[in-house]
Parts: structure tokens; C-alpha cells; sequence
């Protein structure tokens, strides 16, 4: 009887902890505000993935290897390198659609129109590996995953917690992770005609500087575990 409130309850702590603006986050406004619903939607899927990963990892007690310094700094120098990579595609994608005309953005590229975005953000295959590859760089979801469960064991949801119980709460909280970023990427595709071309360069922009800037969360991390080795 206590299947479907432990469903709804890890539903609803998946779709809160997924609020955060995060690098899944911003990889999926840009396709949506692109033009790229699909491949926006895969972003979601693939860190939906990933943290469903994280979930059984978790759960199923395997976590003791992400314990150790040198694998959480090897997350942290990987996903130094991947937000730098997203960053650096966001800031030059920012300075093509700065100069394309209003009338060009607004209708097919022809003859001598400036160069389009990459067409890896169309790519539905690249958006879920971007999606998989930026959640898979934070191992500390584990800890809300094993916090989550620990609220639902108190409620008496998940006691005694058995291997059915943690798949229950493993899978709500993954549609909960997926549901947000979906609601988001749908409201900012459906207006995203309203925002004209210089307000989206703009946007473009400063998407790439948070993602450089958080990059600087993993690089803390690594310069910590060189720190404690030396």
C-alpha cells in the first residue's frame, strides 16, 4: 500500500532537487530557446540517466569506491573539461547569432547568411551525451539520493527498505529529475519567439560564463586533492 506515496513522495523530491540552475540545466535552454525541443528533451533524458545511475549506485550500496580522493578528483578534472568545452561552444554560438539580422533569424538561412549554430545542438544523440557526460561529473548527487531515501525510511514508506522499495524510490525520483527540465524546455521553446536575436546572443553569452564559472567548483575540488597529496 505504501508503493504509490513512495512513488509520489521521490517524485516530488526529484522534481524540487531539480530546480537548481545547473550545466543540465543551461545546455537544455539553449537548444530550447534555439529552436530544438527534441534535442533539448534528450539533454533531460541523458542527465536523467546519469542521476538514475547515481541512484542505484546509492541504494544498492556500491558507493564505497566514489569514497575515495582520487576517483571524486577525477570526476571534478573531467568536469572541469567538459564545462570548458560547453562553455567555449556557448560563447562562440553567442557571437554568430549576434550577427545574424532579425529577418534572417526569423527565417531559413539563405546565401550569405552568417554561419548557423552548431549543428550538434540540433542532434539529439549529441544532446544526450552532453546531458550524460555533464550529470556524470557530479558525484555528490549520491547524496541526495541516499538523503532522500533516509526521509522516506522515517515516514515509514520504505521500511523495512528492500530492493523494491529503493527501485520504487529510484524510479520516481528519476521522472521527478526529468519532469522540471521538460516543463522548462517546452515554456522556453513555446516563447522563445518572442526574444529577439540580440536578446538571445546575450543570453547565449551569459550561459556560457556560468558554465565557466562553475566550472570552478571542480577545479577547487582537484586543486584540494593535489593539495592533500603534496
Amino acid at each position: 500500500m505504501n508503493g504509490p506515496f513512495l512513488f509520489l513522495l521521490a517524485w516530488a523530491l526529484g522534481f524540487a532537487a531539480a530546480i537548481p540552475v545547473g550545466p543540465s540545466q543551461i545546455e537544455m535552454a539553449k537548444r530550447a530557446l534555439g529552436g530544438h525541443l527534441a534535442a533539448a528533451r534528450m539533454v533531460a533524458a541523458g542527465s536523467v540517466s546519469s542521476d538514475a545511475c547515481y541512484g542505484v549506485v546509492a541504494l544498492f550500496g556500491i558507493a564505497p569506491l566514489l569514497r575515495r580522493p582520487w576517483v571524486m578528483a577525477s570526476f571534478d578534472a573531467v568536469g572541469v573539461a567538459v564545462l570548458w568545452t560547453l562553455a567555449i561552444v556557448t560563447l562562440r554560438t553567442s557571437r554568430r547569432t549576434r550577427g545574424r539580422p532579425a529577418a534572417v533569424a526569423r527565417s531559413s538561412p539563405g546565401p550569405g547568411a552568417p554561419t548557423p549554430p552548431p549543428a550538434a545542438f540540433a542532434s539529439t544523440r549529441w544532446a544526450w551525451i552532453t546531458g550524460f557526460s555533464v550529470a556524470m561529473t557530479n558525484p555528490p548527487i549520491i547524496l541526495s539520493w541516499l538523503l532522500g531515501f533516509t526521509v522516506a525510511v522515517r515516514l515509514g514508506l520504505a521500511s523495512p527498505p528492500t530492493g523494491s522499495t529503493k527501485a520504487i524510490f529510484i524510479t520516481g525520483g528519476a521522472l521527478g529529475l526529468g519532469c522540471y527540465p521538460v516543463f522548462l524546455g517546452t515554456v522556453l521553446h513555446r516563447f522563445k519567439r518572442l526574444v529577439p536575436p540580440t536578446a538571445l546572443a546575450r543570453v547565449h553569452y551569459w550561459l556560457g560564463i556560468t558554465l565557466f564559472a562553475l566550472s570552478f567548483y571542480f577545479a577547487y575540488g582537484v586543486i584540494r586533492f593535489l593539495r592533500a597529496g603534496s
